[in-house]
């Protein structure tokens, strides 16, 4: 296949949003399209470093619109974007991914079987010293699952604030959107209707009960939740992204790093039936087990980043400050189904705050996958939920 790589401008940019529109008088590959030629810069001469999600972190929002104005595919919370980095071998992470995505402490080297580093303590370059490179395709389940268009199409990207990210950022300048143009005689997608999967969020709040603190975890009280979930009713969800956030003053942190509570537990009722047996994915073995068995094998940087209280064995990341202790513990529920009626979240763990302190917030993060449509011919989208058989 012949094709031949445009670069379009931004149509607005501001320090908060950037607009790009593809006119759609040209075939292009929906898999390669990026933003690039820019480089990210701190006024303090600070380096800047990334969590989990990598450079996605400087994303809030991406949304892409078709020529009548419907929202095809979105993405409102990039810890996804954390959850599929995992999901690149740690060969990857070290070397391509690393430039690629500029992600903080994902890689392990493992010199002998006695011995275990982050890569990240070996004098790599942080992002300001990078190339900024954003995939936006990796971003997009949509994207992705096409191969050949030509429709007319806006991406609309909001930016993340600068006090989210450590020491702060800023652009250089606009970022340029880069296709490839299909200049061989291919066809363009003859399916009418694409079905694509697009990342749907929501928050629970749970009360921390405990009066003690990490030091005392056998006297710890379990906190319990059970909520019905009203914004996944008459849905097809695929997999339920369930994790706890880390917070600060009774607030949820937005840095893609999620908690291993100690004595968790995770249940989910759909429509009134149990969808796990055994009471639910009880110990961090069997959530492990589960993440790994319904999106694919995963690389941690070690088991004690995803385990619940291993913090005197985790490695700790020199560049961020950060101790990679209990902090990757995404948890994934194969649903598979319609929800017609209603999905309860069943969680409960022992979730700690400072002694001497009443009650304090903490926050549970649900990411669903749902299925969506988008038919070609009228420009419509909508949840896609399969015809029921006729009793």
């Amino acid at each position: 296949m012949e094709t031949k790589t445009i670069a379009i401008l931004p149509t607005s940019f501001d320090d908060r949003r950037m607009y790009f529109t593809i006119p759609g008088n040209f075939k292009y590959l929906t898999n390669k399209i990026r933003l690039s030629d820019f480089t990210i810069r701190n006024m303090d001469q600070k380096p800047v470093y990334f969590g989990p999600s990598g450079i996605f972190s400087v994303i809030k929002s991406l949304q892409i619109i078709n020529q009548m104005g419907n929202i095809v595919d979105s993405v409102y919370n990039t810890d996804y974007m954390g959850i599929k980095l995992a999901h690149a071998n740690n060969g990857q992470q070290r070397d391509v991914n690393r430039l690629l995505f500029q992600n903080a402490g994902m890689s392990i080297d493992a010199p002998s079987m006695g011995q275990l580093s982050l890569d990240e303590t070996k004098g790599r370059q942080d992002a300001t010293k990078l190339p900024g490179y954003i995939d936006i395709s990796f971003m997009s389940d949509y994207l992705t699952q096409r191969q050949i268009s030509d429709d007319f199409m806006t991406i609309q990207i909001e930016m993340m604030p600068s006090t989210f990210i450590q020491n702060g950022y800023a652009l250089s300048g606009p970022p340029t959107l880069f296709l490839d143009e299909v200049l061989s005689p291919m066809p363009v997608d003859s399916a009418d209707m694409i079905i694509y999967d697009m990342i749907v969020p929501d928050k629970l709040l749970i009360k921390s009960l405990n009066s003690d603190d990490e030091q005392n975890p056998l006297t710890a009280n379990i906190s319990q939740i059970d909520q019905r979930m009203n914004s996944y009713t008459n849905q097809l969800i695929s997999n339920l992204y369930v994790y706890s956030l880390e917070t600060a003053n009774d607030q949820p942190l937005t840095n893609g790093y999620a908690r291993s509570e100690l004595s968790q537990t995770i249940n989910l009722l759909i429509d009134g039936k149990q969808l796990m047996p055994y009471g639910g994915l009880r110990t961090d073995a069997m959530r492990l087990a589960s993440l790994s068995d319904n999106t694919g094998p995963i690389s941690l940087p070690t088991a004690s980043a995803y385990y619940a209280n291993q913090g005197e064995t985790a490695l700790s990341n020199p560049n961020t400050g950060k101790l990679l202790s209990s902090c990757y513990g995404y948890s994934a529920v194969g649903v598979n189904q319609v929800v017609l009626g209603e999905l309860s979240v069943q969680y409960s763990a022992k979730l700690f705050h400072r002694a001497g302190l009443p009650s304090s917030n903490k926050f549970i993060q649900l990411l669903a996958e749902v299925k969506r449509f988008y038919k070609r011919s009228t420009g419509e989208t909508g949840n896609y939920v399969p015809m029921m058989p006729s009793m």
